[in-house]
């Protein structure tokens, strides 16, 4: 955990990405926040890009994740939210390649 947390605070760009289970994010990207808890005053001034994927096709519904992630980075001094990715629909592996969310990663990653 220490070599992830030395690369948070080296990054200007943090991108947050997790499958959701049961409406929230997965219990190893959850644990990557709460480790942080040691330093996460220098986790500070850093743009934040959220990616999710769930079974679910209602977006509506990955806005617990989303909030999880917020709840993060409104601890973090200076952090800011750059961009959103939903990717829905995935039930089976390698449905994810076919949705509309992978070109969004793609472009949303292309711009920085």
């Amino acid at each position: 955990m220490a070599q992830i947390l030395d690369s948070m605070l080296a990054a200007d760009v943090i991108v947050m990405a997790t499958p959701v289970y049961f409406y929230t994010m997965c219990a190893q990207m959850k644990t990557v926040i709460d480790r942080t808890v040691a330093r996460y005053t220098e986790v500070a001034n850093k743009e934040f890009y959220f990616i999710v994927a769930a079974a679910d096709s209602n977006k509506a519904a990955m806005e617990r994740t989303i909030e999880s992630f917020r709840g993060f980075t409104s601890c973090l001094p200076g952090a800011r939210e750059k961009g959103i990715v939903l990717g829905t629909g995935a039930w089976q592996v390698g449905d994810i390649l076919k949705s509309r969310a992978m070109q969004q990663a793609y472009e949303m990653g292309k711009a920085l």
